[in-house]
């Protein structure tokens, strides 16, 4: 029995709504093929998703970094920014001074570290170049640790 072509496009989709694959001959639908698997895999692991468990990851990594970069002898802020932007730039965030996350995990840090007092309000202030909302979002951090 042959297929009408104009039948195929249907069996195609049909199979691919039931999970049915079907091997391309022609190297063109192959390789179109690819690219949307490619295209479709890295939306899916784009650090740009917004899933709670990337969020979480990503506010331990900062957390992470910021307590080991307080356990230092000399706290250089300059470095300390550079890797914070470092990280960041990693997890596709380019303005991280205004992320929600990126603060929070700095704020869960400098509890981790066990600052507190005017020590924890300096280090607080500094890192967030004195911006009461970002202070806020640090101390929101500091709280949830």
């Amino acid at each position: 029995m042959q297929i009408k072509s104009y039948l195929f496009p249907i069996f195609v989709v049909a199979g691919l709504a039931q999970g049915c694959s079907f091997s391309a001959s022609s190297e063109s639908s192959s390789d179109s093929s690819k690219s949307s698997s490619d295209s479709i895999k890295s939306i899916i692991s784009s650090p740009s998703s917004s899933s709670a468990n990337a969020d979480k990851e990503y506010q331990i990594k900062i957390m992470d970094y910021t307590t080991a970069y307080l356990s230092t002898a000399g706290f250089e802020r300059a470095a300390y920014i550079q890797g914070i932007s470092e990280i960041a730039t990693e997890a596709g965030i380019t303005q991280w001074e205004d992320d929600e996350n990126t603060l929070i995990g700095i704020g869960r840090a400098l509890k981790k570290a066990k600052l507190t007092g005017s020590v924890y309000e300096t280090y607080k202030k500094s890192l967030a170049d004195a911006k009461e909302s970002r202070m806020l979002i640090i101390q929101k951090g500091y709280d949830q640790q």
